[in-house]
């Protein structure tokens, strides 16, 4: 058989890396068998992050399970089943060792107990790190199974990212002084550990001796300042958040605070807006008390007048609040101080009553944040029976006219279109709107003709996008099984348009360049995956949906190499690739049994 030449493009290592990153760890482990660079990027990206420590550790020596008795129960736990020695540890830190950048090891109470594991690593290890280029480790609910001395083995100077979460109520004293010990540059803390007078104290301490803090996210009581006073320079500080409810946050000491991600009350909340917070981007808020309509707008006054650059604000409830008899709603005159917010992309509102608005109302809120990009309103009230709303699907409109980058849209909606009504309002929407939503968000909202709310949908959404909703509400489910067909049908039209009146850029050369060059980067990576290169794997539909995945990525990434060098692709372009791809996709899978599987599995057009 002639030996075919690898393209190119799959010798540079950035475009090699692009493209094995879709792959499984199953998948990249052939990968790692075709060439000496292909195996350096498929073992770097298969252990860029270690989640399970056996897995890792097999690649030591042979880990198996034993059985044995501990005081009068039987427990299984993890061991080597051939204890290595030494020389294996160098071979086993040489290959594989400083390719892990992310440690993240959660304890199961079901799962096998791994300490005989780590004790043997322990003894037989160099006297540097066991993961030198570490950067990142993820502790869940290691303190209180016997995991806090060897979940220490990992840690040395060079971790800039650490996030301990423990939902038992255990002493953390001494793991906290270890972290502070063992780990003194941290950039990014994460502490979510129950909340005890002696581990809060501790983790001042700790907060004290960490000059390097950019990110913190702790415990605290009504009070933040101790923690926050203890910063060795707070003005490094640009994302803070609390996991306990707080009453005071002294945001004036945080004058480079980007992000605040906090649980407390709105009128707390304003209190702490003394100063300007002329950096400050994303707010995220967490009540659990219904906050009156009254204090949601003073909220947002206080937000606008002291946060300039903001562009994304979350205003959530807990779930288990308490209701009141009477229902107090907010109105359009509540939101109307965002309106002044002209750089805001993202506004998501929770609230356990059904907002008071119409779709006058939307209109006026799009034409003003014109820069939305993820637009939710309340989609779930927690009222029984649910009230009437009078935002309909014609306010979809609004999004169409105002917001070009909309990404997503959420609302509490009650409807009743007809095909009479919708053919009306169709008649209004922009010829291209909406083009880049990918997710609608209706919660509980109300629907009486999900036929036809799915055929109106299907004229104006997007190919792919994703309709979310309460489990309870059928006839959303109906809407989602019967959008796809919609979509299909009206996507048509639009192509035979799109077709008709593009310009003819798809004829240069480069284009053509383009098609010839996706052709023979998906023949080689086809070759990959069959017989025809010195690489065993079986035929079926796994290696069909992975090769699917790569001739995406081809296609894209050739398409974004030429305009990046200054050419325009026009959508035909990628079409006819598409097409050609497909065809050879085709082609291919005839001898490996999965023609079916591919046929539910075409490539799309990128635009």
């Amino acid at each position: 058989m002639t030996a075919r030449k690898m393209p190119g493009a799959l010798r540079i290592p950035e475009i090699l890396c692009i493209i094995l990153r879709f792959l499984s760890k199953s998948h990249l482990s052939h990968c790692a068998s075709v060439c000496k660079q292909w195996s350096n990027v498929s073992l770097d990206i298969m252990w860029h992050e270690v989640d399970d420590l056996r897995v890792f550790f097999n690649l030591l020596a042979p880990v198996g399970v034993k059985s044995g008795r501990e005081k009068t129960k039987l427990k299984s736990y993890k061991t080597f089943l051939v204890n290595p020695e030494p020389e294996d540890w160098d071979r086993f830190e040489k290959n594989y060792c400083w390719r892990v950048r992310r440690l993240t090891l959660e304890s199961n109470l079901g799962d096998d107990d791994i300490t005989p594991l780590l004790a043997r690593v322990a003894r037989i290890r160099s006297c540097q790190p066991i993961l030198p280029n570490l950067t990142e480790i993820s502790y869940k609910g290691l303190l209180d199974s016997g995991f806090d001395e060897c979940a220490t083995l990992f840690m040395h100077e060079g971790v800039s990212k650490a996030c301990i979460t423990q939902s038992k109520k255990v002493d953390c004293r001494s793991f906290l002084r270890v972290i502070r010990a063992r780990m003194p540059l941290l950039v990014h803390l994460e502490l979510d550990i129950f909340l005890v007078s002696q581990n809060l104290e501790t983790v001042n301490e700790l907060v004290a001796a960490l000059p390097r803090l950019h990110s913190l996210a702790v415990p605290t009581r009504s009070d933040a300042s101790p923690v926050l006073r203890a910063l060795v320079d707070p003005t490094k500080l640009t994302r803070f958040e609390t996991t306990y409810y707080t009453e005071t946050v002294p945001l004036s000491i945080l004058s480079n605070l980007n992000e605040l991600h906090v649980s407390i009350h709105y009128r707390s909340l304003i209190a702490s807006f003394s100063s300007r917070m002329s950096e400050l981007t994303i707010i995220y808020v967490v009540t659990d008390i219904i906050e009156s309509p009254s204090d949601v707008m003073a909220l947002l006054s206080a937000v606008v007048q002291t946060c300039p650059k903001l562009y994304s604000l979350f205003l959530d409830v807990e779930e288990d609040v308490l209701l009141n008899d009477e229902p107090s709603r907010i109105q359009m005159k509540h939101l109307k101080p965002a309106l002044a917010c002209s750089t805001l992309t993202e506004f998501h509102l929770e609230h356990p009553y059904a907002l008071a608005l119409d779709n006058e109302d939307i209109e006026e809120i799009t034409s003003h944040l014109k820069a939305l990009e993820v637009f939710v309103l309340n989609t779930c009230v927690d009222e029984t029976p649910k009230p009437t709303t009078s935002l309909t699907l014609e306010t979809l409109l609004s999004f169409a006219r105002h917001c070009p980058h909309i990404r997503e849209i959420g609302l509490f909606l009650h409807d009743n279109v007809s095909v009479s009504t919708s053919k009306a309002i169709l008649a209004k929407f922009p010829s291209t709107s909406l083009q880049n939503l990918h997710r609608l968000e209706v919660g509980d909202s109300h629907i009486t003709n999900p036929m036809a709310v799915a055929s109106f949908l299907g004229e104006i959404l997007p190919l792919g996008v994703e309709i979310d909703y309460s489990e309870s509400c059928a006839e959303w489910k109906q809407v989602d099984d019967l959008l796809p067909i919609f979509l299909e049908k009206a996507i048509q039209p639009r192509k035979k348009s799109s077709s008709f009146s593009h310009d003819k850029s798809f004829f240069n050369r480069t284009s053509l360049h383009a098609v010839t060059e996706v052709m023979r980067l998906l023949e080689f990576l086809g070759l990959v995956l069959t017989e025809n290169l010195p690489v065993n794997i079986p035929s079926g539909e796994p290696n069909v949906l992975m090769f699917i995945y790569i001739a995406q990525i081809c296609v894209f990434g050739t398409g974004y190499m030429i305009m990046a060098n200054g050419m325009r692709v026009s959508s035909m372009t990628f079409m006819i690739i598409c097409d050609s791809a497909n065809a050879l996709l085709r082609r291919w899978a005839r001898s490996r049994d999965a023609s079916k599987f591919l046929e539910q599995n075409e490539l799309k057009p990128i635009h």
